[in-house]
């Protein structure tokens, strides 16, 4: 089985080196994967606008990866960004993090929590949770306060906040704790022993999830993801790059 796990943001060394590494700890034995980022985009996904900057990048990754051979393409961003339009692209299982950990949690109790990076994205869960209906499932979003791009520099900082945050949300009625960040991967094993309730990890979740669908031999119904008609759409690396900073 090979996997490939898209981390849809502009290269970030550290991030890919400690995905690769928590991801290599969990992948089943046999399964083969790569890590994967954008040349260009954001440099990390926190809001709407980010995601709608990667989601042309993500889609060209993904459709070379199907050509490619991989078995299935994982989006690693909580935020799920451009995952409909992927299904629609390619056929093979497409995981995106958020419906991965919250189809987990549903099943591990009655009410789940998101802790996530910052107050700007807390509307961007929300939102997402009830496209997925789930919002009767959903205790509270929940942030620690720090940008995706700072989680590592101040990992003990985060994992403090994490723990928290996740104890409010317990008092709050949570029974599961969903990491909102797949830039928190490798901080859940810890929390889930100081909290006694389960915490997903979802860089962990998702992975797991896709070797569950590609196991199992399934995909995406083509009734809810059908291919989409054959008309011109110029995708990125057929365009002339331009340089915009939007700050």
């Amino acid at each position: 089985m090979k996997l490939y796990v898209l981390l849809p943001i502009l290269h970030d060394e550290a991030l890919v080196n400690v995905t690769r590494q928590e991801i290599a700890s969990a992948v089943s034995p046999g399964t083969e994967f790569i890590v994967d980022s954008l040349e260009m985009g954001p440099a990390s996904i926190e809001t709407y606008l980010d995601e709608e900057v990667a989601a042309p990048w993500i889609v060209e990754k993904a459709i070379k990866a199907d050509k490619d051979g991989y078995d299935a393409i994982i989006i690693d961003c909580m935020g799920d960004p451009a995952i409909h339009s992927v299904r629609e692209a390619v056929r093979k299982p497409v995981v995106g993090p958020l419906m991965a950990t919250t189809s987990i949690a549903c099943n591990l109790g009655d009410k789940f929590s998101i802790v996530t990076v910052l107050k700007e994205s807390v509307p961007l869960f929300k939102r997402k949770i009830r496209e997925y209906g789930l919002e009767h499932r959903l205790a509270s979003v929940r942030y620690v306060n720090v940008p995706v791009l700072e989680l590592e520099s101040r990992k003990e900082e985060v994992k403090n906040q994490l723990v928290e945050e996740s104890i409010q949300a317990v008092k709050e009625g949570a029974d599961t704790i969903i990491l909102g960040c797949t830039g928190m991967i490798g901080m859940a094993k810890n929390m889930q022993r100081q909290l006694h309730v389960p915490v997903i990890d979802p860089g962990v979740a998702q992975v797991k999830y896709a070797e569950m669908l590609v196991s199992l031999g399934l995909v995406h119904s083509p009734n809810t993801y059908p291919n989409p008609r054959a008309k011109t759409r110029l995708i990125p690396s057929q365009m002339r790059p331009v340089q915009t900073r939007i700050e």
